[in-house]
């Protein structure tokens, strides 16, 4: 009945927010001098089968979720500068276990200054107060073994400066600073700050071709150290590769080279390995495309081994029917084989359908199917999940 009073409340809030506005302001927002004030709003309910991602059927926990996902950005631009300054909230209500209720919120900023015909400059920050819902992590264990989810707050800050015109040099660099809140004695030992930056060249070779030259960097430091726990690492990709747009139809990048990960703690085995990121994008049709994605690149541990060593394969696509009704598909593959003294494999199916049908000018309905199974030689890893979700997203 909980549910069923969310859902009316919210829909009739929205009709008379979002209808009320129509009448005195463009599509999509509102001006506030120069700028525009973006609001939306999105009203989920979902029913997912495994919320704990469980593999005995005796643990398996299903429940029935409303999430409710207002935001809100504040755009300028003024054709060669854009700024956007957001703030995102998410309510989650687990209807059926509300120890897993959550508030999440972001609040970000973004700049894409075009300070000459050759330099562009790139600017991001945004704070996150989040979460991981139980068993999302460590997933070798019970999600019983902790009676709430893990929760943290997270500071990320980015900035990437491009030069040239036939040539153009890339450099970027990123912070990011994660701590957690609860749960701490199993969560201090994921406390981290992260330091990276990458340095790339382009070069024109036909004008729809391009040659890449590409290094990048990452330093993770743990906060949580003993004498037999430190996972400070440093890792260093170099890749060669090519950007291309063969036709008006097909576009891609592929990038192939030697991934480095260096331990801080001598015991711990160094690693490297041939690394890859390959996407290609074919546009059939203006209002069809489908994507191909494929990558073998590490990734930080969450619980098991020293670090992942993630290859995967991910198809996806869109297509638009009519001025309503879009829709989206995806189908990915990846196998997570974990380093470092573990011999944990984990092979992930993931599928996922979504439509979206604009019933109104400021009201989009949208069902969403989701599927995961995790095939995993650990013990209690293996799971499958499928999630059913209908979507009303409210604009201006």
């Amino acid at each position: 009945m909980k549910k069923r009073i969310v859902v009316i409340a919210m829909t009739q809030v929205m009709a008379l927010f979002f209808g009320a506005s129509v009448a005195s302001a463009e599509a999509g927002g509102i001006a506030v001098g120069n700028m525009q004030l973006v609001p939306q709003i999105t009203l989920g309910e979902s029913r997912n089968d495994n919320i704990f991602l469980q593999e005995s059927a005796n643990a398996i926990k299903k429940s029935w979720i409303t999430t409710i996902d207002p935001s809100v950005a504040l755009k300028a631009d003024d054709g060669a500068n854009k700024y956007e300054l957001g703030y995102n909230l998410s309510e989650g209500i687990y209807h059926q276990s509300h120890a897993d209720d959550f508030i999440d919120q972001v609040a970000s900023f973004k700049a894409n200054l075009g300070l000459s015909r050759k330099l562009m400059v790139d600017f991001n920050v945004d704070y996150n107060l989040s979460h991981d819902t139980r068993g999302s992590t460590f997933t070798g264990g019970a999600a019983a073994a902790v009676s709430t989810p893990d929760k943290y707050h997270e500071t990320n800050v980015g900035a990437s400066v491009n030069y040239g015109a036939n040539a153009h040099i890339i450099i970027s660099g990123d912070y990011s600073n994660k701590r957690y809140s609860n749960n701490r004695t199993r969560t201090i030992a994921r406390d981290l700050d992260t330091i990276g930056g990458i340095a790339e060249f382009d070069y024109d070779l036909t004008g729809k071709t391009s040659a890449v030259l590409e290094a990048r960097y990452t330093q993770f430091n743990y906060q949580y150290q003993t004498a037999l726990v430190n996972l400070d690492s440093r890792e260093q990709v170099y890749f060669v590769g090519l950007n291309w747009e063969a036709t008006g139809k097909t576009s891609g990048k592929a990038r192939v080279g030697y991934t480095k990960k260096n331990f801080t703690k001598a015991s711990l085995i160094d690693a490297g390995f041939f690394s890859w990121e390959v996407g290609v994008e074919w546009l059939p049709m203006s209002y069809s495309s489908w994507t191909l994605k494929t990558s073998s690149m590490p990734y930080e541990t969450d619980g098991s081994g020293s670090f992942i060593k993630n290859t995967g394969v991910d198809l996806a696509w869109d297509h638009t029917w009519n001025q309503r009704v879009h829709h989206e598909a995806t189908l990915s593959y990846s196998k997570a084989d974990y380093q470092g003294g573990s011999a944990r494999v984990d092979n992930i199916t993931k599928a996922s359908a979504s439509v979206s049908y604009q019933w109104l000018r400021w009201l989009a309905i949208q069902p969403l199917y989701e599927y995961t199974n995790n095939s995993s030689n650990a013990v209690k890893a293996s799971y499958k999940q499928n999630i059913w979700t209908l979507n009303l997203v409210g604009t201006l």
